[in-house]
This record gives structure tokens, C-alpha cells and sequence, in this order.
């Protein structure tokens, strides 16, 4: 588990602009992660509950088209008000969200170098 919470940290430390930093299991339950200090939620108690239920859900469904189309490396989602990240890591999966203005691409790529860094070490 600290090798997760010093994962959190090590992509809350890429960019300001990151706002949320969490891996869920393949339940939905947030196993670590939080906001940024500072930063309020932009959804309501029980929103969070839904949303990672949610993203669970599509990550195990996904998996169903691996063996044709490979592996999912991450899915990306940009709504009105935030970006939204994940990238699956075996059974769960690393949800990051990042403010409306910022350089997505850029993020992604540092967001995914940190995460191999972790599984190659």
C-alpha cells in the first residue's frame, strides 16, 4: 500500500493542475488517494461512490476486447468542468483528474512514465 500512496504523491508532484490522484479496486472501493490539499470535490459524497463503481465496471468490461484489439494503456475523457484519466495497474485502477485548462497531452505521457517507473521497480 505505501508503494500506492508514494505513487499518489509522486503524480500529484508532476503538474498543479492535478486535482484528484486515486486507485480504486476492481469494486469501485478507493484503496488511496485524495483531492489536493485545498481543493473541494466537484461531486457530492455518494457521487464518488457512483463514479468509481462506474469506472470499474468499464475497466472489467474493456477487458473483454484485450485479446483483439491488446491491453487498454488508459482512457482519457474531457467534460465541461474537469479531464478525467485512468489507467488500469492489474486489478485496479489509477484515476487522476486535472483542471479544464490544463496540457492533457503532456500530462498523460508524465502521468504514465511515473506509473511504468513504479511496476518496472
Amino acid at each position: 500500500m505505501s508503494d500506492l500512496s508514494k505513487l499518489c504523491n509522486g503524480i500529484f508532484d508532476i503538474d498543479e493542475k492535478i486535482r484528484f490522484v486515486g486507485i480504486i479496486d476492481e469494486m469501485g472501493k478507493l484503496i488511496v488517494g485524495d483531492m489536493k490539499k485545498g481543493l473541494p470535490s466537484l461531486e457530492r459524497d455518494d457521487g464518488s461512490i457512483r463514479l468509481y463503481l462506474g469506472y470499474a465496471i468499464n475497466n472489467v468490461l474493456r477487458r473483454d476486447f484485450d485479446n483483439v484489439f491488446g491491453k487498454v494503456l488508459y482512457t482519457f475523457s474531457e467534460r465541461q468542468k474537469i479531464k478525467l484519466l485512468t489507467i488500469p495497474m492489474n486489478d485496479n485502477l489509477l484515476l487522476v483528474s486535472m483542471d479544464i485548462s490544463s496540457d492533457h497531452d503532456e500530462l498523460i505521457k508524465k502521468i504514465l512514465n511515473t506509473v511504468n517507473k513504479l511496476i518496472r521497480s
